[in-house]
């Protein structure tokens, strides 16, 4: 009996990986990437995060399935009050049907899901649990929060009429020296325990870590350009592509320095808003470029957005638990 237990309860993981993924999928292809799917890095309560490119907000998600339904034909999602402690975040119910989604889905923010569900107490523990059929209509309490399978992107404002032009979805250059600068930005948020990382799947944006601080549910989107340098030419330059640059106020762009003789970061890294960038680099062409030479009247316009590099996380909860944050 064990191992049959333990059996059922590892289908029940795989079959809520895979309401997960199809969910993302449906999504990216339902709004031809004006919806962008960000995975956590670690299990804080949200299963992922929606950056919704025509507008720049971002929306937690939960997302709860079944895989099967009630001898009423109705889908039953039952979960722990416990789980639900995010009014913001959407949650998304849904009947895996074999290959595919159930009809009908069930998008409802957890404050409404909280309110709407009906309550029961089973050995000390309270859960809530929806109920709703298949199909439109009805006078079902969640009637108003049914939308089709096909209609799942427009629920999240990602429908095709808003899809970004092709410009504005940037393939990123993954050079080895950028890759370390992201994994090292992803180290020095993770040891700040309100920060939940997330990180896009497929990665196809400029903001290639999110931050979402876990008590004000505020987003900061950064941006990693990672400078390399060798000590004989300490001149360098950042360069960002300008026609798939977009200012926002809960995007940072984060610069690291490289050592390439020591193969070591600086000891400090900026940490610009977005919304500044435009002031600080100046156009070449294509490119927006900021001027990183020791010294220089540009290298000194910087200087107040210098951070320790062992602080970075200390500095991204202080903008985001503070009053007139980000996101």
């Amino acid at each position: 009996m064990k191992t049959d237990a333990a059996w059922h309860h590892g289908q029940t993981l795989a079959a809520g990986q895979v309401a997960e993924f199809k969910v993302w999928a449906e999504l990216v292809r339902q709004s031809m990437g004006g919806l962008h799917v960000f995975l956590p890095l670690r299990d804080m309560g949200i299963d992922g995060v929606v950056h919704r490119l025509s507008d720049g907000d971002y929306l937690p998600v939960q997302v709860k399935a079944r895989t099967s339904l009630t001898p009423a034909g109705q889908v039953h999602i039952t979960v722990t009050a416990s789980s639900i402690h995010d009014d913001e975040a959407l949650m998304v119910c849904v009947l895996v049907d074999a290959e595919q989604l159930g009809a009908m889905v069930l998008v409802v923010p957890e404050a409404k899901f909280r309110e709407l569900a009906a309550h029961d107490i089973v050995e000390g523990r309270e859960y809530l649990t929806a109920a709703f059929q298949l199909h439109a209509g009805g006078r079902s309490r969640w009637a108003l929060d049914l939308v089709p399978r096909e209609g799942l992107a427009e629920r999240f404002g990602g429908a095709l009429a808003l899809t970004p032009s092709t410009d504005e979805v940037l393939a990123v250059d993954r050079g080895s020296e950028g890759f370390l600068g992201e994994s090292e930005v992803v180290r020095r948020l993770a040891e700040s325990p309100s920060l939940n990382l997330f990180r896009p799947f497929p990665d196809l944006e400029t903001v290639e870590v999110l931050a979402r601080h876990v008590d004000t549910h505020r987003f900061m989107g950064l941006q990693v350009k990672t400078a390399g340098w060798e000590r004989p030419n300490l001149e360098n330059r950042v360069y960002v592509r300008r026609s798939s640059f977009r200012a926002r106020p809960t995007t940072y762009m984060c610069v690291l320095s490289w050592d390439r003789v020591a193969m070591r970061f600086g000891d400090d890294c900026l940490l610009i808003p977005s919304l500044d960038i435009s002031e600080l680099a100046r156009a070449e062409g294509e490119w927006l470029v900021l001027e990183m030479q020791p010294g220089s009247a540009h290298h000194r316009r910087l200087d107040r957005y210098q951070t320790p590099l062992a602080a970075l996380g200390r500095a991204a909860e202080a903008l985001l638990a503070a009053s007139d944050g980000g996101g």
